[in-house]
């Protein structure tokens, strides 16, 4: 098991834009797995490159405990998304402890390229189509909080805070769909 310390707020790497995957070797195959081991040991759902610091499109997620997929998603492109909403709450390992509601589309359907280059299609509801976008927003150097609505966001804002100075939160909580993890 090798996994890599996870990048918080505090560090600009996460706000900056990933590029594009063009070799598909065993360098990728080597950062998948050590994405997939980082992610378990956090006990997350979802983890883009970048927030190990790769700034690279590359993005893994497991959400078969909830009912839907495991796999690894690279280069993503959203293709389609619904007009209906979906209001959830979203965590990120990049801002432990720190969990707030957000709206996104409730469906989308995503273009990516496999672990061997080739170009396939998925889509997702509910929260494998959070997942999607919650880590599709980190390759563009995004994070969750920037999209919360402004009252939202000012509830959060001093544990964002206490993060983006290093800090933790003692007594943070989990989103519902990490809790078993």
């Amino acid at each position: 098991m090798s996994t890599i310390k996870v990048k918080t707020i505090s560090e600009k790497v996460l706000y900056q834009r990933s590029e594009n995957v063009t070799k598909f070797d065993s360098e990728l195959r080597n950062l998948v797995k050590n994405m997939f081991d980082t992610m378990y040991n956090e006990r997350g759902v979802g983890l883009a490159a970048v927030q190990i610091g790769v700034l690279k499109r590359v993005m893994v997620i497991d959400l078969e405990d909830s009912g839907f997929i495991k796999g690894t998603f690279i280069n993503p492109v959203l293709v389609e998304q619904s007009e209906e909403i979906q209001i959830g709450e979203e965590g990120c390992l990049s801002i432990p402890g720190v969990v707030a509601q957000l709206k996104r589309p409730r469906w989308i359907k995503i273009g990516y390229q496999d672990i061997f280059g080739e170009p396939k299609t998925v889509e997702g509801e509910n929260l494998l189509a959070r997942a999607f976008l919650h880590e599709m927003d980190h390759l563009d150097g995004k994070v969750f909080i920037d999209l919360l609505e402004p009252d939202i966001r000012k509830e959060v804002e001093p544990q964002i805070n206490i993060i983006k100075k290093g800090g933790t939160i003692a007594d943070g909580t989990r989103p519902d769909y990490r809790k078993n993890k």
